[in-house]
């Protein structure tokens, strides 16, 4: 009698584990339009960047965190020149900031979406003073299907634009 009471006591135990876990779960976070569409990237990408010799080869990567309301772009993965962008909407309106090799965080905000194009601007930097610090200032991602995009980055000094990386990505299967 005391073996079933064990058993049904860890049973019982372990139900309410499965319930407590499966609490606050609900569907992934719906975002603005844009967000939405940037969505649809997720996926490993390759292709070739303007940066360096041109046609050098490039990989960058998207992913889902924090309950699908952040996503985490990629750019070289694995290597020394490994950065980070997280795309989130701020107050209904897409963003995002860019952890650069630069060694500084521009922070951008979506200021034209078009049929097939997303256009962000400089918005603030932790420390960046725009009309001097070299930081990337302007990003625009043409969408041309569903299996390729081209991202141009903008680099802005001493208050100019400086150059534009470009980058051809295809989705790989």
């Amino acid at each position: 009698m005391a073996y079933i009471l064990l058993v049904f006591g860890c049973l019982l135990l372990f139900g309410a584990f499965v319930v407590y876990a499966g609490e606050g779960r609900g569907a992934l976070y719906s975002g603005s339009k844009e967000y939405e569409r940037m969505k649809q990237l997720i996926g490993v990408w390759e292709g070739t960047s303007s940066m360096g010799k041109e046609g050098q080869p490039v990989r960058v990567e998207y992913r889902l965190t924090a309950g699908g309301s952040a996503i985490v772009e990629t750019l070289f993965p694995g290597t020394p020149e490994e950065m980070i962008s997280v795309y989130h909407d701020n107050k209904g309106k897409l963003s995002m900031t860019h952890y650069c090799m630069l060694q500084n965080q521009p922070s951008m905000k979506l200021q034209q979406a078009g049929a097939n194009t997303l256009d962000f601007v400089f918005a603030k930097g932790s420390g960046i003073n725009p009309n001097k610090d070299a930081h990337m200032h302007a990003l625009t991602i043409s969408f041309v299907d569903k299996d390729h995009i081209v991202q141009n980055w903008t680099l802005f000094e001493d208050g100019k634009e400086k150059g534009v990386t470009r980058l051809n990505l295809s989705r790989m299967r």
